[in-house]
């Protein structure tokens, strides 16, 4: 096997011990020092990694906007800069390794402290990998790249349930050393392969950039990370979505080493047996529904046939189950299992959308709005958290008594059922649509407002880009437009699509679609390319 050969076996084993990392930080007591350590930070424990996360997406932002540190460079270039490629993965195994150590009490004492900013720092070492491989997926196709990462999580999560069966040193070594090592390479070897055409990206044609430039400067210029931000529908729906279950996971904690399991007591002979090995009856089942649901999805992805609806329902209906069988305490903490595995499926679920809903676009088009989105999710869940604290430190509200449990479990079902039957067949026909993320390709979020939209305008739009100032009041003038009219006039005869002009003139999109719409009759068309052709028709003055 050549090396280059062995470059997408590299990949595909380090994005599974990526997720073989995550799914061992949610289900497995074997990462913490001890059971007295871990059950007496019960509380700040709730909110450490999830405030690693925000801390680590915040710095994916921060590199993100600065277009050029470590984390952009390797996408928005051929890949030939070899240290940039590789210092980041290598950067982040050791951090993940430092984390486990810490983590586990094996670079200091059996502490409560050092196991709290492991907790962090793994949290942020994880975001900061999670946002490295979105990277390595911005030149694959959305089905391509939806594949390896239902592969990835099939294979993590038997990886997870045979080595939670060896010894807890074997254990160990494999979360501090073999798989930080294995996903730095994965991520090294993917984000090290020439970037397919990237070089021939469009760019943003503004009105002081020349077709003609080809030097280096105005290629770093044409891939700044321009903006095809996420439409608010479904960035809010994301964000309560994740809000919401991690709320509910953190109200309703069941630990998944202490409870006697009627499944292992058989296997092992004592009836108050926890654990199999390192391997708990709550983290068993969450790992085979999850395993079930990657084989299944794997199946129908091949086949064309895995559609986003169904994975929303998935997750948002395993969420709900275990939350309505939690009250009832059920042996062995299955609820708790159902209820993970279902936040695992809603992650896939937000990872397929986002796939496909910037499937046509360069990285430039959503390198920061998804780090933003990151960001919210994060601070979300961190939030989440913190009111979990607070409700909990209340010696008035007792969360383990039934009556509240299920009012808690009752409310936040009642959520998820609202979001899946409100916003998200909107998100669903949005995603469908996909982001506009250049001016070729131009039919925006205002298409179908007539009946004869067009799907692109000619190459006169670009040609007309540098409109003078006065032939466009002209023609505002003679249509009677407003001057908000107008200046969204202008705009589209740069070739600025809706998001582009919501955040320019920071308008809502519904208040930019409505000026757009009265453009439309107040100069009796009915599409943009008839609006750029009768605006290239109006006489001068």
């Amino acid at each position: 096997m050549t090396f280059k050969s062995a470059k997408p076996l590299s990949a595909g084993i380090g994005l599974g011990c990526y997720f073989w990392l995550a799914l061992s930080t949610l289900l497995s007591g074997a990462l913490y020092p001890s059971l007295a350590v871990g059950t007496a930070c019960q509380i700040p424990l709730t909110l450490s990694c999830d405030a690693g996360l925000l801390a680590g997406f915040a710095g994916c932002l921060a590199a993100a906007r600065s277009n050029g540190g470590a984390f952009g460079t390797p996408v928005l270039t051929s890949g030939s800069h070899a240290p940039n490629t590789v210092a980041p993965p290598f950067l982040l195994a050791c951090t993940t390794s430092a984390a486990i150590l810490l983590r586990t009490g094996m670079l200091f004492d059996e502490a409560a402290v050092p196991m709290i900013l492991g907790d962090a720092l793994l949290g942020a070492s994880l975001a900061a990998a999670g946002y490295l491989w979105w990277l390595a997926f911005s030149d694959k196709a959305p089905r391509d790249a939806l594949l390896q990462v239902v592969r990835a999580l099939l294979g993590a999560s038997i990886a997870f349930v045979a080595l939670s069966l060896m010894p807890r040193g074997i254990l160990l070594l494999g979360a501090c050393l073999v798989a930080p090592v294995a996903m730095g390479l994965g991520l090294a070897a993917q984000l090290g392969e020439p970037r397919a055409g990237a070089s021939d990206l469009p760019c943003d044609d503004d009105a002081d950039h020349h077709s003609g430039d080809a030097d280096n400067t105005a290629q770093a210029e044409c891939f700044a990370p321009a903006s095809a931000p996420l439409p608010r529908v479904l960035s809010l729906s994301i964000i309560i979505s994740v809000f919401v279950a991690d709320l509910l996971l953190s109200l309703f904690p069941v630990s998944l080493f202490s409870e006697a399991s009627p499944l292992f007591a058989p296997l092992t002979g004592d009836p108050a047996a926890a654990a199999l090995g390192n391997l708990t009856e709550p983290a068993l089942i969450a790992a085979l529904l999850i395993a079930l649901f990657s084989g299944a999805a794997l199946l129908l992805e091949e086949r064309g046939h895995l559609r986003l609806p169904l994975v929303c329902s998935v997750g948002f209906f395993a969420v709900a189950v275990g939350f309505v069988t939690f009250p009832y305490h059920l042996p062995g903490g299955a609820p708790i299992s159902v209820a993970e595995a279902g936040r695992v499926i809603i992650l896939v679920f937000i990872i397929m959308a986002l796939l496909r809903y910037y499937q046509d676009c360069p990285p430039r088009a959503w390198l920061i709005p998804l780090a933003r989105l990151a960001c919210l999710c994060a601070l979300a869940m961190t939030v989440a958290d913190v009111l979990v604290m607070t409700l909990y430190l209340n010696p008035a509200l007792d969360l383990f008594d039934f009556t509240n449990r299920t009012i808690f479990g009752g409310a936040g079902v009642l959520v998820l059922v609202a979001l899946l039957l409100g916003p998200m067949p909107h998100v669903y026909e949005i995603v469908r649509r996909g982001a506009t993320c250049r001016p070729s390709a131009a039919e925006d979020d205002v298409e179908n407002i007539g009946e004869g939209t067009e799907d692109a305008p000619t190459a006169a739009l670009l040609q007309h880009e540098d409109l003078a100032e006065a032939h466009l009041d002209a023609f505002a003038q003679a249509h009677r437009l407003s001057p908000r009219e107008r200046e969204i006039l202008g705009l589209i005869s740069k070739g600025r699509d809706v998001p582009y002009i919501e955040q320019e003139l920071v308008l809502s999109k519904s208040t930019v679609k409505t000026h757009i719409r009265h453009i439309y009759e107040k100069c009796e068309v009915s599409s943009r390319q008839a609006l750029i052709d009768l605006l290239q028709s109006h006489p001068e003055n």
